[in-house]
């Protein structure tokens, strides 16, 4: 039989999981404040989600027989992601947030892109036009859009991934980890034409919005200079086996010709 101690706790976790799911969706849809730091936001809201990892852990343990600890009622009031397991980050729940164009700081994000956190931002008013470039990495899925359609990406797969809706105007990309091992296999990038220069935007500097478009446009001529990079065939040999001398000989003067060597080998 349980000690009160550890039945009132065991209460104190099933109570947890039943308020988590009274709330329905509300607990994965936020909305950052204006002038509000992302980050913030985001520690608020898995700290808050995280504490039904806690009530299982906590569970647990009792059922284990460990005595009531005072970390374990503080599991159940906060549970920040930074003490998520490997197993739990796979299992993390996605999250949509509302936010200003010039309180997007993609910065804000990065330590959250693990295991399988997905994060969906709903960006009002202006912002900047590739302000998830610096996020490409190559577990993480990333798209930046203004069209609702393209997000039917971000909802399939596993793994780490965050999307922003973005005002018309701003650069769209798609980076996709499913779609390949290289970067232009993963990487699809659509540059705003005929836009304004950048300018200044909350916390970031017209410098930094440019660097930011900068990198993307770079990004678009690296990949696309890999698409159309032909498959080069080499010849079949006209002449001997491919060990004998004379087919190594055929070989050697047709590289040499491709690199502009035309009096092949002597």
């Amino acid at each position: 039989m349980l000690a009160p101690e550890a039945a009132a706790l065991l209460g104190a976790c099933a109570d947890v999981i039943d308020e988590l799911l009274a709330r329905g969706d509300s607990p994965f849809v936020r909305r950052a404040p204006s002038g509000g730091l992302l980050r913030d936001i985001l520690d608020a809201a898995l700290a808050e989600l995280g504490c039904a990892f806690g009530a299982a852990r906590v569970f647990q343990s009792v059922r284990r027989g460990a005595p009531p600890l005072p970390a374990h009622f503080a599991m159940l009031r906060s549970f920040p992601f930074g003490f998520w397991s490997r197993v739990e980050r796979d299992l993390a729940p996605p999250l949509v947030i509302q936010v200003e164009g010039a309180d997007l700081r993609a910065e804000h994000l990065v330590e959250y892109l693990d295991g399988s956190m997905r994060i969906a931002l709903v960006v009002d008013g202006p912002s900047s036009p590739a302000p998830l470039v610096r996020l490409i990495a190559p577990s993480v899925l990333v798209v930046q859009t203004s069209d609702v359609a393209a997000l039917e990406a971000f909802g399939r797969g596993t793994g780490p991934g965050v999307a922003a809706l973005l005002p018309n105007g701003c650069a769209t990309l798609v980076h996709d980890p499913r779609a390949g091992a290289r970067l232009d296999e993963r990487l699809t990038i659509t540059l705003p034409a005929g836009a304004a220069p950048p300018t200044a935007l909350g916390w970031r500097s017209a410098r930094q919005a440019r660097d930011e478009l900068a990198q993307l446009a770079a990004l678009a001529e690296v990949c696309s200079a890999a698409r159309d990079v032909s498959v080069v065939v080499v010849p079949p040999l006209a002449v001997a086996g491919v060990g004998s001398e004379s087919g190594v000989d055929a070989v050697a003067a047709w590289l040499l010709s491709q690199a502009g060597f035309e009096g092949g080998v002597g």
